[in-house]
């Protein structure tokens, strides 16, 4: 059986300290009295300390190293953690033929392995697998979940310099919801890791305001999701301003009612005044910061510290097949103006929130759906909504998810082609 560089320097290493323990007790306990015992030769005196500090020695230098290998400083258990990942990962490499044999040599090397954790409590990190001509195919194919025992990988990508192949994963631990009993807790979770632009979907995720669209069956927490985010936008300091449709006049209508929401209706008509409304106080916003975009290139609302407009239209599938009894001219100029304003709202801070049960083409116009950065779905839903919302080509994990747990895209964070798992907290309070 083959055995690898680091086996091969760590087996040399024990038989050195085990032969220079066992030389350097010889010396010191059985070989006076052996010289004591024999008179006809007069054995020279030889100390046994010399061989017991070589052993000390390379003790202590083997500890020194797998110290700073496994990043000690940041804890024992962290460094534990981080040893028993790489090992897994060398044994399953050699067991796949990841080696180059070195022909002169009894060992093998395996590629270099680096571990990096993103948070102190191991909820998510990366491993990064060094790239070489003799295996970059086989990398590229490469499924490491079974290597890294209590964590999942997530997607895999190659680094700026393509020297690297980068291997994202999460814990296991960390697809449990976490619980809050209070609005208070909730809150101050937010807090940790949100500033007043920008919104904290899980316990790995904070993202800035965007357009966004939110797919889910019935069920599947999307309700509870959005009075989570209300909640998030009421505590800012930045009082953002948000506009509310709601046609089944339901949770989130009632929500809007006590006080936070000014703008909100549940019926059609009023619906469609309402995104006319929003439309203009759009425009009415470009107004506003036209003379300082001008004085400050590549800026945004925020910079001018604005509040965000927020356009929320609950259940868009069902408005929108409401509209078919309206004139022509006037379905389409209420559908110019969503279209308008998810073309031109990001610098303006003027943002589409779209809610459906179900997404296909017809659901959402395809120019209006590219441009709703943030992409989620709760809950297991159908092959259509995935391919629509998401790509055609999406790869979706094959794991049950849960009411307040599906997937999600992101730019830099979660490609639409591999969505990422997104694991809401349970906010019980809300019940």
């Amino acid at each position: 059986m083959q055995i690898t560089d680091r086996t091969f320097k760590g087996a040399i290493s024990l038989f050195i300290i085990f032969a220079s323990l066992l030389i350097g007790i010889f010396f010191n306990e059985v070989y006076p009295t052996v010289k004591n015992n024999i008179s006809i030769i007069d054995l020279p005196k030889v100390s046994g300390d010399f061989f017991l500090l070589v052993s000390l020695f390379v003790t202590i230098y083997l500890l020194i190293g797998w110290s700073i290998r496994n990043q000690i400083w940041k804890g024992i258990s962290f460094s534990i953690e981080h040893y028993l990942i790489i090992k897994n990962l060398r044994k399953h490499l050699l067991q796949a033929s990841f080696q180059e044999v070195n022909i002169n040599k009894r060992y093998v090397t395996l590629p270099q392995i680096k571990v990096k954790f993103n948070d102190s409590i191991k909820t998510h990190g990366k491993i990064m697998i060094k790239n070489s001509i003799q295996f970059d195919k086989k990398l590229e194919d490469l499924r490491i979940d079974s290597a890294i025992k209590h964590y999942v990988c997530e997607r895999q990508y190659l680094s700026a310099d393509r020297n690297w192949y980068i291997y994202e994963f999460y814990s296991i631990k960390s697809q449990k919801q976490i619980e809050f009993s209070t609005k208070d807790d909730y809150l101050k979770w937010c807090d940790e890791t949100c500033d007043n632009y920008s919104i904290r979907l899980d316990d790995r995720t904070t993202i800035p305001l965007h357009h966004a669209a939110f797919a889910g069956i019935t069920g599947a927490g999307k309700t509870f999701f959005l009075q989570m985010l209300i909640d998030q936008l009421d505590n800012k300091s930045v009082k953002h301003e948000l506009y509310v449709t709601d046609p089944k006049k339901a949770d989130i209508y009632f929500k809007m009612k006590k006080g936070f929401v000014r703008h909100h209706v549940s019926d059609k008509g009023e619906a469609i005044a309402l995104i006319k409304k929003f439309y203009h106080r759009m425009l009415k916003r470009q107004n506003e910061l036209q003379s300082f975009f001008e004085n400050n290139h590549n800026k945004t609302y925020k910079d001018a510290h604005l509040p965000a407009l927020i356009l929320l239209i609950d259940e868009f599938g069902g408005l929108k097949g409401s509209w078919n009894t309206l004139p022509k001219r006037e379905r389409d100029e209420v559908e110019n103006q969503i279209a308008e304003v998810a073309f031109m709202g990001r610098q303006l801070g003027c943002f589409l929130w779209i809610t459906t049960q179900q997404m296909n083409a017809q659901t959402i116009p395809t120019a209006v759906r590219e441009q709703l950065v943030l992409k989620t779905v709760l809950g297991d839903s159908d092959e259509q909504t995935y391919k629509t919302l998401f790509s055609s080509s999406v790869t979706i994990p094959h794991i049950q998810y849960d009411r307040g747990c599906g997937l999600y895209a992101y730019p830099h964070l979660a490609s639409i082609d591999k969505p990422r798992l997104l694991v809401l907290p349970y906010c019980s309070y809300l019940n």
